[in-house]
């Protein structure tokens, strides 16, 4: 089977739910943000000293792989914890205090990280429009939220290394 299929010619694409969409509509424009800011990770996890690091964003980067499934009417139970993220961003936080603004680009990691936190706040927003259109888990929105300010933690941690 070819990667090239053809279908998208046209301008539409097939959800998991077989449903054929616009490539513009709100669930595809979700799942690029959630591909894209899987590959800003891809990337930082390969930069990243901290082994601590590489570690949380292979989890966090299997995480986005089951996110899908929180969409649409089956909305399938996965393994997303956002309480995770929860106490992972306070155990970080304890860690390397805050202490003023940051300019981003201090480390390659850190850089790397700073792009991913902001591709993560893109897919936040796209996930907020589908939610109006077609609600998706709580659990889904809190987690995208919660990734943000751990990727921005995780990116103050690589700079202290």
């Amino acid at each position: 089977m070819s990667i090239s299929t053809g279908l998208g010619d046209s301008g539409s694409t097939e959800l998991f739910s077989g449903t054929s969409v616009p490539k513009d509509h709100p669930q595809v424009e979700f799942l690029g943000a959630l591909d894209e800011l899987n590959a800003f990770l891809g990337d930082a996890k390969a930069a990243a000293r901290l082994e601590r690091t590489k570690t949380l964003i292979e989890s966090v980067q299997r995480d986005l792989f089951a996110a899908p499934g929180l969409l649409g009417p089956s909305k399938a139970e996965t393994s997303i914890d956002p309480d995770h993220l929860t106490a992972l961003i306070h155990e970080i936080e304890e860690q390397y205090p805050m202490q003023g603004f940051i300019i981003p680009g201090k480390t390659p990691a850190s850089a790397k990280l700073d792009i991913a936190r902001t591709v993560c706040r893109r897919a936040e927003r796209r996930l907020v429009t589908l939610n109006r259109q077609s609600p998706v888990s709580p659990h889904l929105l809190r987690y995208i939220n919660r990734l943000s300010d751990l990727l921005f933690l995780l990116a103050r941690s690589e700079e202290h290394a």
